[in-house]
């Protein structure tokens, strides 16, 4: 099974956007492996875990420093991994055109946008161009770590949280592609931390400074504030539901988590989120061993 590459949608429609726009588009690789007639498409490199989208467009539409623009995928890495090499596919994502009785994939982009629904994962199917039935548009992002991956208690703060410390569960052994750690809140240490998000404090700050954190029934939503120049509007920046586990993956690839290294994880919170992590793990090791299938006895296969 591929495994997805996840986006943000504010990052890919405005290139799927300069597509449509553009009044020539360029003649790919992969358009031509896929027998696609040209128009209006994203090209997707994917590299191993990491995917590149850009315009095929003409004119190419080009960063401040000359680079071509770009959207690229979030994800994790291990830090222990070597570098090896890793083929690299390109694959071919139309725009302005679908298959009878499908929605064309730019009414799916800015249908996200319009519904605040921030995140977009993409299946790769080597060979064949990406269409509505390779993506999907959710208001958060699912997997943020490998399966069977162990979680330490870990002290951890960030820049967007005002450098306050909250104790939490970390991958080990593994980062997101930017380097910051990848952590999982219990709900005691999430509800904390959405309620020191607001406060006096702010008001020495400037707007979009800080992004706040608030509750919505059991979901933490993260906002971002904007100065409009007639006030100030909140904007959803992204939706954290409790996982499987009732903890909250708060700011996953998009926060940039550090350990705290003054301090320590209380005694007590610490037994409860070594626990914790014991018990996922457990469910988890039982799931798999309930998903593998039984292998039939020769006897049996003969008869």
């Amino acid at each position: 099974m591929s495994h997805q590459l996840w986006f943000r949608i504010e990052d890919v429609l405005p290139l799927a956007e300069h597509a449509l726009a553009c009044p020539s588009h360029r003649l790919t690789r992969a358009q031509v492996a896929a027998g696609e007639a040209n128009g209006p498409a994203l090209t997707l490199t994917r590299t191993g875990r990491v995917g590149v989208l850009r315009s095929n467009g003409v004119p190419t539409w080009h960063t401040l420093e000359g680079d071509e623009q770009a959207a690229v995928s979030t994800s994790w890495r291990a830090t222990t991994a070597r570098p090896r090499d890793t083929a690299t596919e390109d694959l071919y994502v139309p725009l302005g055109q679908a298959p009878r009785g499908q929605r064309r994939l730019i009414d799916v982009l800015r249908a996200a946008r319009d519904l605040h629904r921030p995140w977009l994962a993409i299946t790769p199917e080597r060979g064949t161009p990406l269409g509505v039935a390779h993506v999907q548009v959710l208001d958060r992002r699912e997997d943020i770590a490998p399966a069977g991956v162990r979680w330490r208690p870990v002290m951890v703060t960030s820049r967007q949280v005002a450098h306050r410390s909250y104790p939490a569960l970390v991958a080990a052994g593994y980062t997101t592609d930017a380097g910051g750690l990848i952590c999982r809140f219990a709900p005691a240490a999430a509800r904390l931390l959405a309620a020191e998000s607001t406060g006096m404090w702010r008001l020495g700050t400037m707007p979009g400074e800080y992004p706040l954190a608030r509750f919505d029934g059991e979901t933490v939503v993260l906002l971002e504030e904007r100065d409009t120049g007639d006030g100030e509007v909140l904007d959803v920046d992204d939706r954290c539901h409790p996982d499987r586990d009732g903890y909250y993956g708060i700011g996953a690839y998009r926060w940039s988590w550090h350990a705290d290294p003054s301090a320590a994880v209380p005694v007590r919170t610490r037994l409860r989120l070594h626990l914790g992590a014991l018990a996922a793990r457990t469910r988890e090791i039982a799931a798999r061993r309930q998903a593998r299938p039984s292998t039939p006895s020769p006897i049996r296969g003969l008869l």
